[in-house]
């Protein structure tokens, strides 16, 4: 599932290939894409204009095309893909510019979601969605306020797209590894050096991940298998549920 480094990976892809090109027509090729937002005013809202910039915020990218944004939301499978042939096998929505280069929208399973907005700021209220924690704004201060008098497992706060957006099962996961954590751990039970090394840690794999533009081998996510020998310490990697998702974890050193 794309999360936050996936999809910051995708809004420069977009940045790079989209911005400044006229769209001359959009194809909606199945019109489930849109969720609850209607073809016409779909294709309506973006032929003619040009995407001028790209914002993301967590797992929610947005593309600039004057006076209504793009969303969108990359589910399970949703992925870009800018081309001048054959369009990729699972487009779902195609921008076709005056260049004669499309970029295609795809998502397999069609969990994810293209829509308009009027504005992300907007958007981002009106859904719940907690600061993207790569935010320059997002200091261990506003961190410090989000967990505040929560009571819930560590890794449930981290995957709550209202407290933080952007953060799903691999990099939760990743986090409370490198910081020591069990991801059972009640929030409030976190000394005050924990928070910080969470809030320090989680950007960290964030901005790795992204610049490496895959996974580290000395990373959890390189080794996410029950019985499988820590990359760190050495003990064993089990396997639980927690928030309803599968998680890894050392035995011996989160504790």
């Amino acid at each position: 599932m794309p999360e936050l480094p996936e999809v910051e990976t995708y809004a420069r892809y977009f940045a790079r290939h989209a911005l400044q090109q006229r769209i001359a027509r959009v194809r909606v090729l199945d019109e489930r894409i849109l969720g609850e937002q209607r073809k016409a005013a779909f294709t309506r809202g973006l032929t003619g204009k040009s995407f001028t910039r790209v914002r993301r915020h967590g797992k929610h990218l947005f593309a600039d095309a004057g006076d209504v944004w793009l969303h969108l939301h990359f589910g399970m499978s949703g992925d870009l893909a800018y081309y001048r042939d054959e369009p990729p096998r699972f487009a779902r929505v195609i921008f076709d510019f005056d260049n004669g280069a499309h970029l295609a929208f795809e998502d397999m399973r069609l969990f994810g979601v293209a829509e308009l907005t009027r504005d992300p700021d907007v958007y981002i209220l009106e859904h719940r969605l907690g600061p993207d924690p790569l935010d320059p704004n997002f200091r261990l201060a506003n961190f410090r306020a989000l967990l505040a008098g929560r009571r819930g497992a560590v890794k449930s706060l981290l995957m709550s797209q209202d407290v933080i957006a952007g953060i799903g099962n691999l990099y939760a996961d990743e986090t409370l590894f490198q910081t020591g954590i069990h991801p059972r751990r009640a929030a409030d039970r976190l000394t005050p050096d924990e928070v910080k090394s969470v809030h320090r840690t989680m950007r960290t794999i964030l901005k790795s991940v992204i610049e490496r533009d895959g996974w580290p081998p000395h990373f959890l996510t390189a080794h996410r298998e029950e019985g499988e020998r820590c990359p760190q310490c050495g003990g064993t990697i089990a396997r639980a549920v927690v928030f309803g998702r599968t998680t890894y974890f050392c035995k011996r050193h989160q504790r």
